[in-house]
């Protein structure tokens, strides 16, 4: 069973908490938090803090686990743009640049390698047990028309390419018997 944690106008720009996000998702949370505590951005703090959250979220759903036994997985994570707070910042000649203040919203689910794997295996079965063979028919007779309409058409294309060929070398070799009778007629 999957557990959430929601971070709300974290004020960093969502570029940044992203370049976060990326390390630890799909990771073991023991290694996510190993990552995080030691990493030098700023925004690593409260990413660490939401991970622990959702950890304790997980417990709390799950009484009768342990983490430690579960395996634990950042299953997704989710940074979005939050509220955009703007500043006049003054600039030369009396002008103002603005100051756009970006802040983020984090998601993380997390969730256990058991649980997440045994889904994935009932959607493989399910996907080749309602392939039989009576529906791969009509596909196949679809597929045969298709090739018989592209196969009649073909031809249409290719003597049209002739007869413009032929309708061009006509003049031309009208051109050459021409220059060749009036060479022989000079000499």
């Amino acid at each position: 069973m999957e557990a959430v944690a929601k971070l709300n106008n974290y004020p960093t720009s969502p570029r940044k908490m992203r370049l976060l996000a990326d390390l630890i998702r799909g990771m073991e949370v023991e290694k996510a938090l190993g990552i995080l505590q030691f990493n030098p951005k700023h925004p690593a703090v409260p990413m660490y803090k939401l991970l622990k959250s959702a950890i304790n979220n997980w417990e709390q759903k799950n009484t009768d686990e342990k983490v430690e036994d579960a395996g634990l997985v950042v299953k997704t994570i989710m940074v979005d743009g939050g509220r955009v707070i703007k500043r006049m910042r003054p600039a030369p000649q009396g002008r103002g640049y603005r100051v756009r203040k970006r802040s983020n919203h984090v998601t993380i689910v997390v969730d256990s390698k058991n649980s997440t794997a045994i889904p994935g295996i009932k959607r493989q079965k399910a996907k080749t047990e309602v392939a039989p063979v009576e529906e791969q028919a009509p596909v196949a007779k679809k597929e045969t028309a298709k090739k018989v309409a592209t196969k009649k058409a073909a031809p249409k294309k290719e003597t049209v390419k002739k007869e413009a060929t032929a309708k061009k070398a006509k003049p031309a070799a009208e051109k050459a018997e021409k220059a060749s009778k009036d060479k022989n007629t000079n000499k």
